[in-house]
């Protein structure tokens, strides 16, 4: 081959390497835009944090002396989005209840869950968001928060019920859309451990909700509604390979309300309570009792217009 043709012949096989870098570029790019488009943007802007609730020394078991965890209650905020995508949070205050709504997010219309928890065990509350079948956490005072991992979109319900599993750390339920529970042991960081399964046939609840200790053992509780209105207890174990024991019944006509929400003990009396919202916007508050056969006092009405949020965590 002649240097002329030997030229043109390097010529080509730069061009076609340019291409295929331009080509990778491009879809480097359009993955990057892609991501940001399902994300909308979505950036939280303020810090979170939880009331702790410290109390008088207290045995939480007949044959074990008084601990930290047995002497300390959490109260989260509640949190709204409206449909803009805008979050406003309603800060925990110190005399119990909740302060005034703060703008802590936007950009966040296209996530489709939200959840929070303060995964180290201190006033600091991590807020995670899932886009798609990605689950982002958002740790700071602001930024567009971490992704953790993806494959989170065969979940169809959230609740971070306390420390179901006897480690250190508050812990994350996950049901999927066929019907199984799976517990996730928190790390300090905001992240999770491998997915441990709970058992089969959760399916049947619309709502599951749960912050801690609802019966005055120590051990962290949920509460179930089922299709029929009916509200049932979950008592826990403290053990992560069977976290609760079987169900008992509170009672019925719980059907009255699109949303269930346990933020720990909101009116900081040492027993950890309920918020429900009803068809209407109204939100009731459900005083804790501590008494495993009727957990919840009462109820009373704090607020109206939460209508004006689709998504309430």
């Amino acid at each position: 081959m002649n240097a002329h043709h030997t030229r043109r012949a390097g010529r080509r096989t730069r061009a076609r390497l340019l291409a295929v870098a331009a080509g990778s570029l491009a879809l480097a790019v359009g993955t990057s835009v892609a991501a940001s488009a399902d994300e909308g943007g979505a950036v939280i802007s303020k810090p979170y944090s939880a009331r702790a609730n410290t109390l008088p020394a207290r045995t939480a078991f007949a044959t074990q002396a008084p601990t930290a965890a047995t002497q300390n209650t959490w109260a989260f905020g509640i949190d709204g989005r409206d449909s803009a995508g805008t979050i406003w949070d309603y800060p925990p205050k110190a005399a119990g209840g909740f302060a005034a709504r703060v703008k802590t997010g936007t950009g966040m219309g296209s996530a489709t869950a939200f959840f929070k928890n303060n995964s180290a065990n201190t006033a600091h509350v991590n807020v995670y968001a899932r886009f798609g079948s990605q689950l982002r956490v958002f740790t700071g005072s602001s930024g567009s928060g971490t992704v953790l991992a993806g494959g989170w979109g065969s979940y169809n319900a959230f609740v971070t019920p306390g420390n179901i599993g006897g480690a250190a750390y508050p812990d994350l339920l996950a049901r999927d859309t066929s019907g199984v529970l799976w517990e996730y042991l928190s790390n300090s960081n905001g992240t999770f451990g491998s997915r441990v399964r709970v058992g089969a046939g959760w399916n049947i609840y619309t709502q599951i909700a749960g912050r801690d200790d609802l019966t005055g053992d120590g051990k962290a509780d949920i509460v179930a509604r089922d299709s029929s209105g009916t509200l049932w207890l979950y008592k826990g174990t403290g053990t992560y390979k069977q976290p609760f024991l079987p169900r008992t019944k509170i009672g019925a006509g719980w059907n009255t309300y699109n949303k269930l929400i346990a933020l720990g003990d909101t009116n900081g009396d040492g027993h950890n309570d309920l918020l429900a919202r009803d068809t209407h916007g109204v939100l009731w508050f459900y005083a804790g009792t501590g008494n495993a056969a009727a957990p919840y006092k009462t109820r009373a009405q704090i607020g109206t217009n939460w209508n004006s949020y689709n998504y309430l965590f």
